[in-house]
């Protein structure tokens, strides 16, 4: 698949391009399907689901680790300039966040455990109020992930320049529903702490 639309001379340069976009784009795949797992075995209280995410963090950090390198032996061996400098550079970049969104599932899925060893339950509004967090961030997250797909800048510049960030509203909509619910007397301090940072992460 052709993802550049100015070829180059050198053939070799565009399909080494295409291919370093379709592996940043599989990654990209991989670390929502691990935040949309992450969250399920949250709200579902699902402790082998939970686990498998947190397994699943290695594969996403060699991912990165090979992605990585390919940037940099394309840098060296092609010594791209201007437009095909800032694109590898983006790559590079969007690599690093994809990294840590993978570490960010991982982060909920040891906080679902946690919760899980303690014996706790989650109330019906947190699992709700997590869901709907998460359903907003991944809306998002593939909204980015299509823009790269097809290299559309106004797609892009339209997500960077919305005025409110969505997830941000989200979560402290969420935010403020949790603390009513512990001055309520609701969940244990531990429980309310972890799914508190379930909701940053």
């Amino acid at each position: 698949m052709a993802f550049t639309n100015n070829r180059h001379t050198v053939k070799r340069f565009d399909s080494e391009i295409d291919s370093l976009i379709e592996q940043v784009l599989e990654m990209g795949r991989a670390a929502g399907q691990q935040v949309e797992q992450a969250v399920t075995a949250f709200r579902a209280g699902d402790s082998e689901l939970a686990q498998a995410v947190v397994a699943g963090d290695d594969v996403l950090n060699r991912r990165d680790l090979d992605i990585d390198r390919a940037c940099i032996r394309l840098l060296a061996r092609r010594q791209p300039v201007s437009t095909d400098m800032r694109l590898v550079m983006s790559l590079h970049k969007a690599v690093a966040d994809l990294e840590r969104i993978g570490d960010e599932a991982k982060s909920i899925a040891e906080k679902a455990l946690a919760i899980q060893l303690r014996g706790g339950e989650l109330h019906k509004g947190v699992a709700h109020d997590m869901d709907c967090l998460a359903q907003i961030a991944l809306q998002r997250f593939v909204a980015a992930r299509d823009a790269l797909a097809q290299l559309n800048i106004e797609q892009a510049w339209r997500l960077v320049r919305q005025e409110k960030d969505p997830v941000e509203e989200a979560f402290q909509d969420s935010s403020r529903s949790l603390s009513v619910l512990s001055l309520e007397g609701g969940p244990m301090v531990a429980t309310i702490i972890d799914v508190a940072l379930a909701f940053k992460a």
